[in-house]
C-alpha cells in the first residue's frame, strides 16, 4: 500500500514512526518469549532463584513494549519511546543471562557463552537506569522547567558511563569445561578507573531516580486538574517504589553484616516486592492514566487494539472448547467426520458478526466505562434535538445529553441576552448555577456568539481533553438550535408586548370613555331633561340652556374625535398619508434605498417630537419594531420636543437575478 506524504510529510513521518515503534515491541516481545522458551528449555521454571519474578517480568516487559509502542506510534511522545528503550533493553538481556544460567547450572560450555555473558550485562543496566527518565519526562515528554536541566544531563552522564563503562569493562569468567569467557572488547588499562567510575555513577544513578520522583511531585502541585489525575498514579507508584528500595537497602545492609536468615529472607522478600512494583506498577499507571483519564488521546487505538484481542481471544475460546469436546471424545473426530468439520466452519463464519459486535461492546465498556462513545453521543444529540421545537423541552434535553456523555455533576445551557450570559437550564433539575465558570464552551453560528455550555466535573474523574473535545463538539452543534430556542423566546416576547400594549390601549381607552366622553354625554342627558322640564314653564331660560348644550355636545363630539384619532387617526383612514402628514408637520420626508442586500427606509417631520426618555412606543412603534425584527431587520427612532423625529428601519433585501420578471 502507497501512502501519499501531506506537503509537510507528516503523513509519511508517522507512518514510518509507527512501523519502527511496533518493529521494536514485537521483536523485544519475541526476545521475552525466547527467554522463557530457555527457562522450560532447560527445566529452570521453578528451579532457578528467580522463580517469583518470571511471571511478573515478562508481564511487566510485554506491558512497556505495547504501551510504549502506542505512545509513540500515536504521538511520538519521548516517554513512549523511553518505555521501548526499556523493554528492548529488557529484552536484549534476558535470553543471554537464562542462556548463562543454564550453563552454570548444568555445567557444560554452551556455545556462544562470551556473547550471551556480554549481552546479559550493559542491556539490563540499561533498561534499569532508563527508569528515571519516566519520571522526569512524564507525562508530557519534557522537563517540568529549566531548573531540572542541571539534574536532567547528571542523570544522562552517569546513564551513559554506566552503559559504557559494563560494556568494555574487562573481565575473565571461570572455566566451564575448559571454556573461559572473557570481554572481547574489554579496555585492560582501564580496568581501575572504571571500577570507580562505575561505583560513582552507579551512586549518581540511585539519587538521580530520587531527583526524578521529587521532579514529578513538583509538576503534579502545578498541573491543571486532568494532568494531575495523570500524574498520581505513577506517582503513587514512584513512591513506594523508593520506599521499597531504601527498605531493601537498609535490610539487605543489616543480613549482610550479621548474617542471620530471617533478615536475609526479608531482604529476598522487599526485593521482590520491589522489582514487582517498578516492572509492572509503572505500566499498569499509565495504562490506568490512559484509560481513565485518556492520557495522550488514546481511546481509538486502544479500542482498536481490545476489539482485536477480544475477537482473537472469544474465538481461541470457541476453538478451545471444541477440542476439549473432540479430545473427551463427547464429539467425534473433525478427520473422521468430513461433515462435522464443514458445519463447524460455517458456524465459525456465521459466528464473526456477533463475535465482532460482542467485542466492540466489551472494548467500549473496557476505554469509555458505563458512558456512551463520542460519536453514539453526538448521534444521541442530534436525534433528541431533532425530536421536538419545543424550546421548553429541548433545552432540557441538551443539558441532559451533555451531563450524562461528560459524567459531569452539573450541565447548563447559557443563552445570550444582550450583553449577559443567562442559565436557561441546568441538569439535573435541582443543580445550582452560581455563575458563569471560566472554562464555558461558547456557542456559535455563522460567527454570532449564541450562549455557551458548561459542565461541573467530579473531583474523582475531572475534565480532561477527550471530555473538552466532546463539548466543544456538542456545542458546534447546538449553534442552530440556541438560534431556533431565541428566534422562538423573541417571538414570544414580541406577543407579550403586543398583549401587553393591547391590553394597555383598552385599559386607557376605558378610562377615557369613563372620565371623558362618558361623563359629558351623561351631563348632556341630564340637563335635557331638565331643558324639556323647562320649555312650558320657562321658555327663556330653557332656549339658553340648549344653546349652551349645543356647545357641549360640541365638546364631547371633539372628545371622541380625540380619542378615535389615538386609536386609528380618521384623518389617515379618510384622506390617506399626504393630509395625515400635513396635519401633523409642516414637511415630511420620505427616502427609501437599496444597497449591500438591504433595503433602508427613512421617515423624517419636523413636527412636535416627544421625549424619548419620558415616553415608550405605543402599539405603532412597537409593531414595527417586532415586524421588522421577525424579518431580521431593525428600526431606531430619533426624537426630542420641538425638533421633530426620524424614523430608520433596515431589513434584508433579495437580490432579482438576471431575467427574472418584476411581479405586477
Amino acid at each position: 500500500m502507497q501512502v501519499e506524504a501531506s506537503g509537510d510529510g507528516t503523513t509519511t513521518t508517522a507512518r514510518r514512526r509507527s512501523i519502527a515503534a511496533w518493529t521494536v515491541a514485537a521483536a523485544s516481545i519475541a526476545l521475552m518469549s525466547m527467554s522463557f522458551v530457555i527457562k522450560v528449555a532447560f527445566d529452570a521454571v521453578f528451579s532457578a532463584d528467580d522463580t517469583a519474578l518470571i511471571v511478573p517480568g515478562l508481564l511487566g516487559g510485554a506491558a512497556f513494549a505495547v504501551i510504549g509502542a502506542l505512545i509513540a506510534s500515536r504521538t511520538g511522545n519521548v516517554v513512549g519511546w523511553v518505555f521501548l528503550g526499556i523493554a528492548a533493553s529488557f529484552a536484549i538481556a534476558l535470553p543471554p543471562q537464562n542462556w548463562v544460567d543454564a550453563a552454570l547450572n548444568e555445567q557444560r560450555a554452551l556455545p556462544f557463552l562470551g556473547v550471551a555473558n556480554r549481552l546479559s550485562q550493559w542491556p539490563f543496566f540499561a533498561c534499569l537506569g532508563l527508569l528515571p527518565a519516566i519520571f522526569f519526562l512524564y507525562p508530557t515528554g519534557a522537563l517540568p522547567s529549566e531548573r531540572w536541566r542541571m539534574p536532567w544531563r547528571v542523570y544522562l552522564s552517569a546513564l551513559v558511563v554506566t552503559v559504557v563503562g559494563f560494556a568494555v569493562l574487562p573481565f575473565r569468567w571461570r572455566e566451564i569445561e575448559g571454556v573461559v569467557v572473557t570481554n572481547p572488547v574489554g579496555v585492560q588499562p582501564l580496568e581501575s578507573i572504571l571500577g570507580v567510575l562505575l561505583a560513582s555513577a552507579g551512586v549518581l544513578l540511585v539519587v538521580s531516580a530520587f531527583v526524578a520522583l521529587a521532579s514529578l511531585i513538583v509538576r503534579a502541585r502545578g498541573a491543571a486538574s486532568d494532568e494531575r489525575q495523570q500524574i498520581r498514579w505513577l506517582g503513587t507508584v514512584g513512591r513506594v517504589g523508593g520506599l521499597l528500595f531504601l527498605l531493601t537497602f537498609l535490610v539487605g545492609a543489616m543480613s549482610g553484616n550479621r548474617g542471620t536468615g530471617l533478615l536475609l529472607a526479608a531482604a529476598n522478600v522487599l526485593l521482590v516486592l520491589l522489582v514487582i512494583t517498578v516492572v509492572v506498577g509503572i505500566p499498569a499507571a499509565t495504562a490506568v492514566a490512559i484509560f481513565r483519564f485518556r492520557l495522550y488521546d488514546l481511546d481509538l487505538v486502544i479500542k482498536k487494539t481490545v476489539v482485536f484481542a477480544v475477537v482473537v481471544a472469544l474465538v481461541v475460546a470457541i476453538g478451545g472448547v471444541v477440542a476439549v469436546l473432540v479430545a473427551s471424545g463427547i464429539l467425534p473426530s473433525l478427520y473422521d467426520t468430513p461433515p462435522l468439520f464443514m458445519f463447524l466452519g460455517l458456524a465459525y463464519g456465521l459466528a464473526a458478526i456477533p463475535l465482532y459486535r460482542l467485542a466492540k461492546r466489551i472494548a467500549d465498556r473496557v476505554v469509555f466505562g458505563g458512558r456512551a462513545t463520542p460519536y453514539e453521543v453526538l448521534t444521541e444529540f442530534s436525534e433528541r434535538v431533532g425530536e421536538t421545537f419545543d424550546a421548553d423541552d429541548v433545552l432540557p434535553r441538551m443539558a441532559a445529553v451533555l451531563g450524562e456523555a461528560t459524567g459531569a455533576d452539573r450541565a447548563t445551557v447559557w443563552l445570550q441576552v444582550g450583553a449577559e450570559l443567562r442559565p436557561t437550564t441546568t441538569w439535573p433539575v435541582d443543580a445550582d448555577e452560581a455563575g458563569v465558570p471560566a472554562d464555558a464552551v461558547d456557542v456559535l453560528h455563522r460567527g454570532e456568539k449564541l450562549g455557551a455550555l458548561s459542565v461541573s466535573m467530579p473531583p474523582n474523574d475531572p475534565m480532561n481533553s477527550s471530555k473538552e473535545r466532546l463539548v466543544r463538539d456538542l456545542a458546534s452543534q447546538a449553534g442552530l438550535v440556541l438560534r431556533n430556542v431565541r428566534l422562538i423566546e423573541d417571538l414570544r416576547a414580541s406577543r407579550q408586548r403586543l398583549v401587553a400594549a393591547q391590553d394597555e390601549e383598552r385599559r386607557k381607552l376605558e378610562r377615557n370613555l369613563h372620565d371623558g366622553a362618558q361623563q359629558q354625554l351623561v351631563a348632556l342627558a341630564v340637563q335635557l331633561k331638565l331643558a324639556r322640564t323647562m320649555i312650558d314653564h320657562e321658555p327663556a331660560k330653557a332656549g339658553s340652556l340648549l344653546e349652551s348644550l349645543q356647545g357641549a355636545a360640541g365638546d364631547a363630539l371633539e372628545e371622541l374625535r380625540d380619542l378615535a384619532r389615538g386609536i386609528y387617526p380618521p384623518l389617515l383612514a379618510d384622506k390617506g398619508l399626504a393630509a395625515a402628514l400635513e396635519s401633523e408637520a409642516s414637511s415630511a420626508d420620505v427616502r427609501l434605498v437599496r444597497s449591500n442586500g438591504h433595503l433602508t427606509f427613512t421617515v423624517h417631520d419636523d413636527g412636535r417630537g416627544f421625549d424619548r426618555d419620558a415616553m415608550s412606543f405605543g402599539t405603532g412603534l412597537q409593531g414595527m419594531i417586532d415586524r421588522l425584527d421577525a424579518v431580521g431587520g431593525d428600526l431606531h427612532v430619533v426624537s426630542a420636543p420641538g425638533a421633530g423625529t426620524t424614523v430608520t428601519g433596515q431589513v434584508p433585501a433579495r437580490e432579482r437575478p438576471a431575467g427574472e420578471e418584476r411581479t405586477p
